[in-house]
């Protein structure tokens, strides 16, 4: 920087300094520091709503929860009768074909029986089963 020869150029100087500080910086400065509020403000209205959003999944989670356990609660009885239901169905099926055996297959079945655990008295059950 050039030396100030007099005390006249180095207020010209200071005038000019402050001339472009008051019309090119200051105006900037501001500009930024509304844009730096709005931002702010932004920001804060962004962080309102994903706390709400947060709220308003874990609200959300609970009721699903809570429907599902209603829904379990719910059918549990169903559930309970249809498989009782079942098994019913399925011992009268082995009942009514053990019924249907005739006294031929009640012999042979005691006498297989009879083979395979070695029972002497699953042997003569079946002979008295033949003979009835």
């Amino acid at each position: 920087m050039p030396e100030v020869t007099s005390m006249q150029e180095a207020f010209q100087k200071v005038g000019e300094h402050d001339v472009a500080i008051n019309q090119n910086i200051l105006p900037r400065i501001e500009v930024l520091e509304k844009e730096h509020l709005d931002f702010k403000q932004e920001m804060t209205s962004f962080k309102a709503e994903m706390t709400n959003l947060q709220k308003g999944q874990k609200d959300v989670e609970v009721t699903v929860m809570k429907d599902g356990k209603e829904t379990r609660d719910l059918l549990k009885p169903f559930a309970d009768h249809a498989l009782k239901q079942m098994e019913f169905e399925a011992q009268a099926k082995k009942e009514i074909a053990i019924k249907k055996l005739d006294n031929k297959d009640k012999a042979t079945v005691a006498l297989y029986g009879a083979i395979g655990s070695g029972g002497i008295v699953t042997i003569i059950a079946g002979f008295m089963a033949l003979f009835k």
